[in-house]
């Protein structure tokens, strides 16, 4: 298993956080935010100055994490909208907004996210499952168009000699670790794998993320991302924190058994940046991960 560190986790300014992460001895990062947009949808000077700076560093690329598809997926509008003109108006707008931007991310982020990954020598593309934002709450089961544009990123990459690691995430589709797993079943795309996070997972509603969520995506696995999670106690909202309820040493002990070769990106989600991500860098170094 190899050490790597989200870029904007240790500040939004590329250059200062390459010099920082490659300070620590760190040899790879997943390369994620810069400024206020998420990498390669960024300035033009950006796009001709990230590949420099990533070559001054001598860092690795593990992964490119470009927000493929962390958005929501448009639902059409019911005929009962259409009552008032106004409203019918209103949600054709957003209706037609959504499509659009599923159209961009097919059509001009999947296809940059693919040369960027290849620029830079990235072997994974990580992406997410859509935002169920408008879908009820107990429905956990992704629409077959959700299914079919993922298929098609997935074949898209493959094309390039790249991996889709679909990301679990608690507001999407694929949020806990058997749905993330049936959403692959049906993909069925070898070029398609698991972005593991526990502790997204353990946000989702999966209390023991390791060993039950693990079990469910263990032979799927492409790409790791190594964070805490926690519930307060005066809310019982769960969220993010640089220790919390994830068993990360029996979750390494069974990446590690199960002879798990990749990436394990550190991404703390957490303040101060700086003294959190180097908190949890040598966290995981102490379970053995270099």
């Amino acid at each position: 298993m190899k050490l790597s560190v989200v870029t904007d986790e240790v500040s939004a300014d590329l250059e200062t956080s390459l010099e920082i992460i490659s300070g620590w001895g760190v040899d790879a990062v997943e390369l994620r935010g810069i400024g206020e947009r998420r990498y390669p949808a960024v300035s033009e000077f950006w796009r001709a100055r990230v590949p420099e700076l990533i070559y001054e560093s001598g860092l690795e690329v593990a992964a490119l994490s470009p927000g493929l598809f962390k958005i929501p997926y448009p639902t059409r509008p019911g005929d009962d909208t259409r009552i008032l003109r106004w409203e019918d108006a209103l949600l054709f707008q957003r209706y037609q907004e959504a499509e659009a931007l599923v159209r961009h991310h097919l059509e001009v982020l999947l296809p940059q996210s693919i040369e960027a990954a290849q620029q830079l020598g990235a072997p994974t593309v990580v992406c997410f499952s859509f935002d169920r934002v408008g879908s009820d709450a107990g429905e956990h089961v992704a629409p077959e168009a959700v299914v079919d544009i993922l298929r098609h990123a997935a074949a898209q990459t493959a094309e390039a000699g790249l991996t889709l690691a679909i990301e679990v995430e608690h507001v999407c589709w694929g949020d806990t670790g058997a749905r993330t797993a049936e959403l692959l079943r049906r993909i069925d795309h070898p070029a398609v794998g698991i972005n593991w996070d526990p502790a997204n997972a353990y946000r989702s509603g999966e209390d023991h993320p390791f060993p039950h969520g693990y079990g469910d995506v263990r032979d799927r696995l492409r790409h790791v991302h190594f964070k805490d999670a926690y519930t307060d106690p005066s809310t019982g909202l769960r969220w993010f924190g640089s220790e919390g309820v994830v068993d990360w040493e029996g979750q390494v002990a069974a990446l590690r058994d199960d002879g798990y070769d990749g990436f394990i990106s550190v991404e703390t989600h957490d303040r101060p940046k700086v003294a959190r991500t180097r908190d949890a860098v040598e966290r995981l170094r102490g379970l053995g991960v270099q």
